[in-house]
């Protein structure tokens, strides 16, 4: 019946010509019926759909119009819905925005006025929950005392549940943060007051219950009275019973039910309320519909509750990863992204770490791709291959790669969205959000074509051994109760058999790397200071730091790797390895373990091994060896002088003598106010070889924004990742924090090598932190030497290249701080 209805709705508006008087009424009438249809199915498209209609009908309706103030109070409650689907807090400020609005344009004594001033005071209560702004808790503490509004509403009036639930819930929070007993003792009688005065079938019951239960667990938390805890799970199974599954808001109360279940076992040690709460986070990670966020929280618990010795914990953990891409939308901004990601904490490296001790080593290569880089991954996924699926079908694929460009595009806009709907990246925001969900929505229909169900799906093991085929990669887990390295080891066949073979690291531990990093950052090389002068890098305690990290790596994490690969120092050909660290151990040099003091020989990982990073396993596999031609085009770039930073004389001296070894080959040289923006971009697009020497920085805050310092500003990773450089093979990152990344994402190489990897060089060099802009050049001729060897250009010998280069810096005296932070990444 609601979808004749939605239907009968839709056939009104089309026939409405635009400037009929109704249209407004008639957009507004099904945007309120889709936001129906998705509360009870769950369905996106529904949501977005309905975020449409009703922002068409706020844009189309007439200032002073009797309905004006309803339907801008509709978009706001249908924003905060999309915020409470998807977590994009530009949603909720924008529902703040259009609820505030509505209450102002509402004269004191209408009718409407309490409602909206409760569901701006709910929306509040939310930002505060999300930011925790003492303001906003403010505000809708004086909006909600609504005492006034409380006490005015009679008994009987349907909102009066709902205005009582928001005071209760108000006055937690308050308590929460101030610590008032006398606030929860009110905010409870308020919830408990909306349960009892709303009918069985009100829909704002199970809600009420569940903010009621919070209240009564937190009382207890207080008095240590156990009846507060057994009404609290009364009450949250009440709410559970009565709401269908499959309903959007089944999972939230499912989480709460298991968090407290789980409280009372604690306490109380009954084996019957674990299970239960295990059952509870079980059936809400599978729920079809309701927030990705609050179902991987339900099973990251299921997970851990179960523990890693019973096997099913793995299907809690996977229900946990394959929710990650869900969280992290691709209708979302990366810096969104980021943020969201976050909050996913360690799980990966759990995960991984759970499948090895059940000796599911390939499932734990499996996850280890699927939770890193899955920002990179999403911008990937707009770019996939379709050929095979045009064969099948032309015309759905004409839809998926439109689409495909489409959010791309839309998507040119990386910074937080602004909490007002007038400004374009409010709209680019809004825009992306839809394209991503009818990109979803032709997916869906892409993986019901017979052979095309994994289309875009987690790559399974068998498709990422040929990662492997040149050299063994090497996955390293930490994780707080174990560390492990997982070699992909390839055999000597010429079409290689790949094995993974585990390497307990018993000697090494997640604490033991966070004390490495903090060692590292005391050390000052991974600030944000610019390409340092000798005077900096002579200072002792540096190098000493820098050399018992460099020993620590190679005793407890690099040489066991070497040994069980069975490796000899000094072969007549060195080997490559291919290292993909994860969490703390993604920032530390493993490239130049070793023990420095020592004159024993072959106590080096360069005696040993030539290495590379790889940000996951897909960035090394199909990667096509150069291929040169006359079109084969050298960009350099320099900023000896860049407009408010330090001088680089260097950078002028290193692009000539790169010019120099390439001679006969086609050269763009952009130097001082000839690298701007722009140029550089337009350049980098049409070129084979990149060669930047300028200042690089990244920006902590937004990883996005990371950058090169040019002429006329900085080139930001967002500009990198909406340009592919298609033509591009290597690139050569002479500059500061290129490879740096950033801590609190640590999965995701988050930087601006990885951004040249993925945007589409085959292999980048890069540095860990800043570099000395009298060696940098060094560094660079002898990369080049070997790379342009008879003037041939050769991009498959770049690691090589490096770590001679590297080799002959530290026979010549160099400093370690000097070459430590030069690194290869890809193939």
């Amino acid at each position: 019946d609601l979808d004749q209805f939605i239907s009968l709705k839709q056939t009104v508006v089309d026939l409405t010509p635009e400037t009929h008087p109704s249209r407004p009424s008639y957009l507004g009438n099904l945007g309120v019926s889709l936001r129906l249809r998705f509360e009870c199915l769950g369905k996106p498209d529904d949501l977005e759909k309905a975020v449409s209609f009703l922002e068409r009908a706020v844009k189309t309706i007439p200032n002073g119009h009797l309905n004006q103030s309803t339907w801008i109070e509709n978009l706001g409650c249908i924003l905060q819905l999309r915020f409470e689907r998807f977590d994009n807090i530009a949603d909720l400020d924008n529902a703040i925005y259009h609820l505030q609005a509505a209450v102002d344009l509402t004269p004191k004594g209408h009718p409407d006025i309490l409602s909206q001033q409760n569901n701006l005071a709910g929306a509040l209560i939310a930002r505060f929950h999300r930011r925790g702004s003492l303001a906003d808790l403010d505000q809708a503490i004086a909006i909600s005392l609504i005492k006034s509004a409380v006490d005015v509403t009679p008994e009987a009036h349907f909102d009066k549940p709902s205005r009582l639930g928001t005071l209760g819930s108000t006055l937690r929070l308050r308590f929460e943060h101030l610590g008032d007993i006398a606030d929860l003792n009110q905010g409870i009688s308020s919830l408990e007051t909306a349960v009892n005065l709303a009918p069985p079938d009100h829909p704002d019951v199970p809600l009420e219950l569940n903010n009621l239960a919070n209240a009564l667990q937190l009382r207890f938390e207080r008095s240590n009275d156990a009846a507060d805890l057994n009404q609290a799970i009364l009450r949250l199974q009440t709410a559970v019973d009565h709401t269908p599954d499959g309903h959007p808001n089944k999972p939230v109360l499912l989480l709460n039910l298991g968090r407290i279940l789980h409280i009372r076992f604690k306490h109380f040690s009954n084996s019957t309320d674990l299970k239960d709460a295990i059952s509870a986070f079980s059936t809400a990670s599978n729920s079809p519909n309701g927030s990705p966020i609050i179902r991987f929280k339900t099973a990251r618990w299921w997970a851990h509750l179960v523990g890693v010795d019973d096997e099913s914990s793995l299907e809690g953990f996977r229900c946990a990863i394959n929710l990650l891409p869900q969280i992290a939308w691709r209708g979302l901004t990366p810096a969104d992204q980021y943020a969201l990601l976050i909050q996913t904490g360690d799980i990966i490296r759990d995960a991984v770490s759970a499948a090895i001790q059940a000796n599911k080593y390939e499932t734990a290569v499996e996850w280890t791709e699927q939770g890193r880089s899955i920002v990179w991954q999403n911008l990937l996924s707009l770019r996939s291959p379709l050929d095979d699926l045009y064969t099948v079908d032309s015309e759905l694929t004409a839809r998926f790669q439109r689409l495909s460009e489409e959010l791309e595009s839309s998507r040119s806009r990386f910074g937080r969205t602004d909490e007002t709907d007038t400004t374009p990246m409010a709209e680019a925001a809004r825009r992306s959000s839809r394209l991503a969900t009818q990109w979803e929505s032709v997916l869906d229909e892409i993986r019901k074509v017979p052979n095309f169900d994994s289309f875009l799906q987690a790559k399974r093991f068998k498709y990422l051994v040929p990662a492997a085929f040149e050299g063994p990669v090497v996955l390293l887990n930490v994780q707080k109760s174990q560390c492990d390295a997982l070699i992909l080891l390839p055999d000597d066949s010429k079409d290689p058999k790949v094995t993974v073979a585990r390497v307990p690291l018993t000697r090494f531990s997640q604490e033991m790397a966070q004390n490495l990093n903090k060692l590292l950052l005391s050390s000052g090389v991974r600030s944000r200071d610019v390409r340092q002068s000798n005077r900096v890098l002579e200072r002792t305690s540096k190098r000493d730091n820098l050399k018992e990290i460099l020993s620590s790596l190679w005793i407890h994490v690099v040489k066991p790797v070497i040994n069980a690969i069975g490796y000899q120092a000094h072969p007549i050909e060195l080997p490559r390895v291919w290292w993909c660290p994860t969490g703390p151990l993604a920032f530390l040099p493993l490239h130049a373990a070793g023990l420095y003091d020592a004159q024993v020989v072959g106590e080096n990982i360069s005696d040993y091994v030539v290495s590379s990073y790889a940000p996951t396993l897909s960035a090394i596999l199909n990667r096509s060896r150069s291929k040169i031609n006359e079109d084969f085009q050298i960009l350099t770039v320099a900023q000896p002088n860049t407009p408010y930073a330090k001088p680089l004389p260097g950078t002028e001296k290193e692009v000539k003598k790169l010019a120099d070894l390439a001679s006969g080959l086609r050269i763009e040289s952009l130097v001082r106010d000839q690298a701007t923006v722009d140029r550089v971009l337009q350049s980098m697009k049409k070129s084979n070889w990149i060669h930047l020497a300028c200042h690089g920085q990244q920006d902590f805050s937004d990883p996005m924004r990371s950058g090169f310092l040019l002429h006329d500003g900085l080139l930001q990773l967002s500009k990198l990742t909406e340009n592919p450089l298609t033509n591009a093979d290597f690139a050569f990152l002479s500059a500061c924090q290129t490879a740096t990344g950033d801590a609190k994402v640590a999965e995701e190489s988050a930087h601006l090598a990885a951004g040249m990897l993925f945007s589409g060089c085959q292999g980048v060099i890069a540095t860990m932190w800043w570099i000395n802009d009298e060696e940098a050049p060094k560094v660079a001729e002898e990369v080049y030497k070997h790379i342009l060897k008879d003037g041939k250009p050769n991009r498959m010998e770049a690691a090589y290249a490096l770590h001679m280069a590297v080799q002959h810096l530290r026979t010549s005296g160099a400093d370690f701080l000097s070459w430590v932070p030069f690194i290869h990444l890809g193939r």
